[in-house]
């Protein structure tokens, strides 16, 4: 008996050991990815925007969503895999990067997607859950993107939903404005909240998504209108 009592004690301290190893590592990766994002974010502050543009191959511009931490550069790989986890430098950080569609050209398509991870910490792109509160979804809630030449493009939210991975939002350019019509009724549709934001095919709208966990594959969505 007391044979087998050492033995559960040995295994319940390898566990715990075990247990406290994965929350350190788990807490190192995210100060890690802190420390990255911080020092990127003094860079801009001190060279400004232009500047990252030369010093960047990848950097396309700069996002800040009102109220709340989602503050990031925004890059773009030649696929949809190659920054889910790498920073700006190409370093590896688990919580990867805010990323454009490969797809995209720029800001210069009708809809422009950009994703990011949604981390445990409330980093990346975790704060667009709040777009599932009314409160928060009709109030001051603006995406900001910097772009070069010290260009500002603003968008006014109109849609936000949870959907699953198979959903086609993800979708840059169409055959033409019917098409595009077309889609831009349905994501208004499924928006958790109507909008009384008028978007039409002569819009460019910004797309922004994020893994959520209602369900397995489940993805947050939210949807801006480029304001002119």
């Amino acid at each position: 008996m007391k044979i087998l009592r050492t033995i559960i004690n040995i295994i319940l301290i390898s566990i715990i050991a075990i247990c406290a190893y994965k929350i350190y590592d788990k807490s190192a990766e995210y100060k890690k990815a802190d420390k990255s994002y911080e020092q990127i974010r003094l860079e801009k502050e001190n060279e400004n925007n232009n500047n990252l543009f030369n010093k960047y191959e990848d950097y396309r511009g700069w996002i800040k969503v009102d109220n709340t931490n989602i503050d990031y550069p925004i890059v773009q790989g030649k696929d949809n895999s190659f920054y889910l986890d790498k920073d700006i430098n190409k370093n590896y950080v688990s919580s990867g990067s805010i990323f454009m569609n490969y797809l995209n050209h720029g800001f210069n398509d009708e809809n422009t997607v950009l994703f990011g991870h949604h981390m445990r910490n409330k980093t990346m792109f975790a704060q667009l859950k709040k777009y599932k509160e009314k409160e928060f979804f009709y109030g001051d809630n603006d995406i900001v993107i910097e772009v070069e030449n010290d260009k500002v493009l603003k968008y006014k939210v109109f849609s936000a939903y949870v959907t699953d991975s198979k959903d086609n939002y993800i979708k840059t350019n169409f055959d033409d404005k019917d098409q595009y019509k077309e889609f831009l009724e349905d994501i208004k549709n499924k928006s958790q909240y109507k909008s009384d934001i008028d978007v039409n095919e002569n819009d460019k709208i910004i797309t922004l998504s994020t893994c959520s966990y209602e369900f397995n594959d489940a993805r947050m969505v939210v949807h801006g209108k480029l304001l002119k």
